[in-house]
């Protein structure tokens, strides 16, 4: 009687059931936090990345004014040959009525400068992680008095 018990258990082989769907849900809830993680990386590098030409556009503004007496008022001044730095190659400036957001990608900043008044400008950029514009930097004064306000380049 035990011998039969012993052979019977030998001829039978594999996994039940219970034991395969425990190890298909252990799978399934490591692929969910590496997917989460991945995602926070992720935003949180492009976040950085666009935090950085935000920085990069403020300086070259700075040395615009610095090198000429005038903040850049088109795309064409941030590159032009007369200034001792550039910006960065990738980085896009938008123009326009283009509106910041996770569509333009970690490469876009908006510059947007003093349109009178004393002079100035501000640099903003998107924050994946929080989903929202936030201001980067804002130098010199628009316009105490309010009638001047913060215009976009134009593209030439």
């Amino acid at each position: 009687m035990i011998k039969q018990g012993l052979i019977n258990k030998k001829g039978q082989s594999g996994f039940t059931i219970v034991e395969l769907l425990i190890v298909i849900v252990v799978i399934a809830i490591l692929a969910t936090i590496t997917i989460v993680s991945y995602t926070g990386f992720t935003q949180r590098a492009n976040t950085t990345k666009a935090q950085t030409n935000a920085r990069s556009v403020q300086s070259v503004a700075e040395i615009h004014f610095a090198e000429l007496g005038t903040y850049p008022t088109a795309v064409a001044d941030f590159s032009s040959t007369t200034l001792s730095a550039r910006l960065p190659d990738g980085v896009t400036l938008l123009t326009g009525i283009t509106t910041l957001s996770a569509t333009n990608g970690e490469d876009s900043v908006l510059y947007e400068v003093c349109d009178a008044g004393p002079g100035g400008f501000r640099v903003s950029y998107w924050n994946f992680s929080t989903g929202a514009v936030v201001e980067a930097v804002e130098v010199g004064e628009c316009d105490t008095a309010g009638t001047a306000s913060y215009i976009r380049p134009t593209a030439a």
